[in-house]
């Protein structure tokens, strides 16, 4: 099950929300119409601070989501077609199909989503400053917008990858260096100093303050740091398996067995040929793979007269792919599913066999004598 469900479509780009999204809704919400419009605003009803706390709220992930399309715009105008934005409980992040091919496209790129805020911070505060009076819920409600725009258009500039400020960085490196993975690679090292940076005052502000706020800095740190790393190894691989087909990957001297044989004989398939899995063919029709995980369901005693047919992952429900897919998509698919091996067949007929085992130690010999 999806955790996160479509909103609508702007410009041809869908929009969608995550779920963790509802929960920072709820918070913002409740700290707006129980804490923050209360003391700046009083004498209103509940009623008129929940009202207020809810649109502010939504206008608030307005403005992130105008953020997000800052960066679609200018990526569709430079060739980049976007996939997807979805908005979830730090924000928004905007999906594009494929990295940026130079160092300028990158930073046009990035630097639409922060100049995107500080826009709507520079309208939304001279509209307060200049129109509005002071202490009414309308103009407070806008204020609280500007604020917070600006705020985000300062958080993404810190320089800590995956955020804006990272990936202008690592656009200045590559511009620098002409190369794209060190440029990563120096930008997501950076990034992961300032997120253990953060998570260190976080755990000092809860030790020696009794802050509960470190919480935050310590989880916001944790968050950058994987998404650093996640990006790092997902642009490895696509890097890695650029143009590669699946054929050039998979191994095609299969050893198969039978739906008809005993777990006894496929012990000793598992014991000689030491594979991790086989595919189950009979004559020229494949049933399915069979795993070792599949084996250890049955009870040692009822191997010799369970057969292979009982306990193989059907065909419908194994990884299928035809051997002119794209090795980076594999990667992907084989992450996304969390299985470690595909079935490669053509025409109906079983050609090859792909792990992701294979896939990484060519990854690793790549790295020690290909290219960088």
């Amino acid at each position: 099950m999806s955790s996160s469900f479509r909103l609508m479509q702007i410009k041809g780009i869908p929009v969608e929300i995550n779920i963790s999204w509802l929960l920072i809704f709820f918070l913002f919400s409740i700290t707006l119409a129980q804490g923050y419009f209360p003391g700046i605003v009083e004498g209103l009803s509940s009623q008129v601070y929940w009202a207020a706390g809810i649109i502010t709220t939504l206008i608030v992930f307005v403005s992130v989501l105008i953020h997000e399309f800052g960066h679609s715009l200018v990526a569709i105008k430079e060739g980049i077609p976007i996939k997807k934005i979805t908005l979830f409980i730090f924000g928004g992040v905007a999906q594009m199909e494929a990295e940026p091919t130079s160092p300028s496209t990158e930073f046009k790129i990035t630097a639409a989503g922060p100049l995107t805020s500080l826009l709507i911070a520079l309208v939304t505060g001279g509209l307060y400053y200049l129109f509005l009076p002071r202490g009414q819920i309308i103009s407070e409600s806008i204020f609280f917008v500007a604020r917070l725009n600006l705020i985000m258009a300062v958080f993404n500039l810190i320089p800590a990858f995956p955020l804006d400020g990272g990936r202008l960085f690592r656009s200045i490196v590559w511009y620098f260096g002409k190369n794209m993975l060190k440029a990563t690679r120096v930008a997501v090292s950076l990034g992961s100093i300032l997120s253990f940076i953060a998570m260190g005052l976080g755990f000092m502000m809860i030790f020696f303050q009794g802050d509960l706020w470190g919480l935050w800095l310590i989880f916001i740190g944790w968050m950058i740091y994987q998404a650093g790393q996640s990006s790092y190894s997902q642009l490895v691989f696509k890097e890695t398996f650029a143009g590669m087909k699946v054929s050039s990957l998979m191994s095609t001297n299969l050893q198969t067995i039978s739906p008809d044989a005993t777990l006894d004989e496929l012990a000793e398939y598992f014991l000689h040929y030491k594979y991790g899995a086989f595919p189950v063919v009979y004559g020229s029709t494949t049933h399915g793979l069979v795993s070792l995980q599949n084996m250890k369901e049955i009870p040692r005693e009822n191997w010799a007269e369970t057969r292979v047919a009982r306990i193989l992952t059907p065909l419908k429900e194994t990884l299928v792919l035809g051997p002119d897919t794209d090795a980076a998509e594999v990667m992907m698919k084989m992450a996304s599913q969390n299985t470690g091996r595909a079935l490669i067949m053509k025409n109906g007929d079983l050609v090859g066999l792909l792990s992701r085992t294979d896939m990484m130690r060519f990854m690793q010999m790549h790295m020690v004598l290909g290219s960088d």
